[in-house]
């Protein structure tokens, strides 16, 4: 039995020596994984909506009569309303995510969370005039109204 060594064919072969540079490209994604990010996208859309009406809501009640009740209550619902806003970034870009302004999404979660904790401490302490304090509930809203948009 004769093997014929044909020289053509050994172009293909590579030797197991020699390290193997394949080329992975990757696709666009697939129609179903398109939809189901779409999804998702409008559900986070629809909650973040929700807890926007509920603070609403809420700071009608503490511009009518403040207690420290509702004000928890409305530093619990802005802190469900800021997790919603960093899944949606993270979910979006899985990165440090950016608005429409270029700001980081994550800075402007610290700078909200910061605004709460002045508020509910002054007014703990009594260091303002409710005046000043739906001023800062005004500007609190501000900023989670920039995060939906």
């Amino acid at each position: 039995m004769k093997i014929e060594r044909d020289k053509s064919d050994l172009r293909n072969y590579t030797p197991s020596s020699k390290p193997v540079n394949h080329v992975m490209r990757k696709t666009g994604e697939s129609p179903f994984d398109q939809e189901m990010n779409g999804r998702r996208e409008a559900e986070c859309q629809f909650r973040m909506q929700e807890l926007l009406k509920e603070i609403d809501h809420l700071n009608e009640r503490l511009n009518k009569n403040m207690t420290v009740n509702d004000l928890m209550l409305y530093k619990r619902l802005v802190k469900q309303f800021l997790q919603e806003a960093g899944a949606r970034a993270y979910q979006i870009k899985q990165q440090r995510a950016r608005n429409r302004r270029g700001r980081s999404i994550l800075v402007s979660i610290q700078t909200v969370d910061r605004e709460i904790e002045t508020l509910v401490n002054d007014f703990i302490d009594k260091k303002k005039d409710p005046f000043e304090l739906l001023i800062a509930l005004d500007k609190i809203r501000g900023m989670l109204v920039d995060m939906v948009i």
